[in-house]
């Protein structure tokens, strides 16, 4: 696979930190598939902006941001600072926009086998950037930082298409670009090692190896994206 970069960010105690954080807002917790426990805490573009329901993804924003803000305002911080070195540019949140939340999946059978969508990351699609910016969406990054993993670990799987290649293609090329890329490559995942990558690369959570009642998998996620010709990158979820 490859990353933009990967940025080695909290200690173990800040992890530990943020995990208590996160499991002190429970009540917080947003279920995202029922009968399986996967959640967020925040508001989300990629599940809350879709299907033109970008005025219900703001309203999500504007009731969870605060929270999240009092909570995490120190590795929203971090963050930032870690992503403006990355793309040696200014970085900013917009009150407009969702602040980094988590995704959160608790241990469950279901969680062993490939339940996450293959997928490119295009949520700023389904956001309206007038007041904020005019986007440069070619140049727009994908962020994830574990916050704990699972015992046998936690990995992002990458397949060797992109949304380029894709997005014209026609039925014949397709199936080429799928025959030619049957295996993903896996990315192992570290506790407070923020990794960064295009998004329009296809990819999928990896699947819990041997899951246990105990396990958590545990990310802060992002996204950047360029606008005003550079000059400034927005981070948002």
């Amino acid at each position: 696979m490859s990353l933009q970069a990967e940025i080695e960010l909290l200690t173990e105690e800040e992890c530990d930190r943020a995990h208590h954080a996160v499991h002190e807002l429970r009540e917080r917790w947003i279920r995202r598939q029922e009968g399986v426990p996967f959640f967020t805490l925040g508001a989300a573009a990629y599940l809350d902006a879709t299907k033109d329901r970008f005025g219900s993804y703001i309203e999500r924003a504007r009731n969870e941001n605060p929270v999240l803000k009092r909570s995490f305002g120190w590795l929203h911080q971090r963050l930032l600072e870690a992503v403006s070195g990355t793309v040696a540019a200014p970085c900013t949140m917009h009150p407009r926009l969702a602040l980094p939340g988590f995704h959160i999946f608790l241990g469950h059978p279901s969680f062993a086998r490939p339940v996450a969508s293959k997928h490119f990351d295009l949520q700023y699609q389904a956001i309206d950037w007038s007041g904020i910016g005019a986007p440069d969406p070619t140049r727009q990054l994908s962020i994830t930082l574990p916050i704990r993993v699972p015992s046998g670990g936690a990995a992002l799987r990458v397949w060797n298409v992109s949304w380029d290649e894709l997005r014209d293609a026609d039925r014949d090329t397709r199936r080429r670009l799928a025959a030619a890329n049957r295996q993903a490559a896996s990315h192992a995942y570290r506790p407070g090692v923020v990794v960064v990558h295009s998004g329009h690369v296809l990819h999928q959570i990896a699947p819990f190896v041997e899951p246990t009642p105990d396990d958590e998998r545990l990310t802060m996620q992002a996204h950047a994206l360029p606008v005003d010709d550079g000059d400034r990158w927005i981070v948002y979820w």
